[in-house]
């Protein structure tokens, strides 16, 4: 009966009582909103003195398997017919060139690229997200545009210098008008800055409370 009842006492002892932890936490509560609204300051400090961060961006795709068949049906007449499957992978296989060589120009200029897979996967052309980075709404668009203009001329260049004069047959297709986001966000580096200042402040107080728990003697 006695050792029971000393296993017990034993396991209440090393057990911490959550009540007294939070009532240390209610009573510092000032350090708490004091530490909150610190973190909050700094982080919106941090926000006032760094620079602007504009990002520009536009959809693109390959460009039409019709336009490139014709003006190149055009420009180069085949000297012998060709099964139509086997012109069809032809035409393709120029297209893909075309379009991943203007990829890496772009990649090369530090514009970054993120690919968006077909929604189906039935007859769905790729989709790639274009964009870059500067100080400024204005460079940020002027890059971009620089970059998708360089990226189709080199291409073209390369893969199709017949018709790198054109203007109906491009690398690829710009699906719409560049945007441009400016990615300094207030709220969310506020609410970030608030959160870093509770949590560091709580543990603060924990810190303390056990400190002082630990000092304590213990009964007999």
């Amino acid at each position: 009966m006695s050792t029971s009842t000393n296993s017990n006492s034993r396991r209440t002892d090393d057990e911490m009582d959550l009540i007294p932890l939070i009532q240390a936490l209610w009573t510092s509560k000032k350090i708490l909103i004091a530490t909150t609204v610190a973190g909050a300051i700094a982080s919106y400090a941090i926000y006032a003195t760094a620079p602007a961060q504009w990002t520009a961006s536009t959809y693109l795709t390959k460009a039409s398997l019709y336009s490139l068949y014709k003006e190149v049906k055009e420009k180069e007449p085949a000297p012998t017919a060709i099964p139509h499957s086997l012109e069809t992978d032809l035409y393709s296989s120029i297209q893909n060139d075309v379009f991943y060589t203007a990829m890496g120009v772009m990649a090369a200029q530090a514009i970054t690229l993120k690919e968006v897979p077909p929604k189906t996967g039935k007859n769905e052309s790729f989709l790639y997200v274009a964009s870059t980075t500067a100080t400024t709404e204005e460079s940020a668009r002027t890059q971009l545009k620089s970059a998708l203009d360089t990226a189709n001329n080199e291409a073209m260049a390369l893969n199709l210098p017949a018709l790198a004069s054109g203007k109906s047959v491009r690398a690829f297709n710009v699906l719409d008008e560049v945007k441009t986001v400016n990615n300094k966000n207030s709220k969310k580096l506020l609410a970030m800055g608030a959160f870093l200042g509770f949590i560091l402040g709580s543990f603060f107080v924990l810190g303390r409370f056990l400190t002082r728990q630990y000092k304590q003697p213990k009964r007999s």
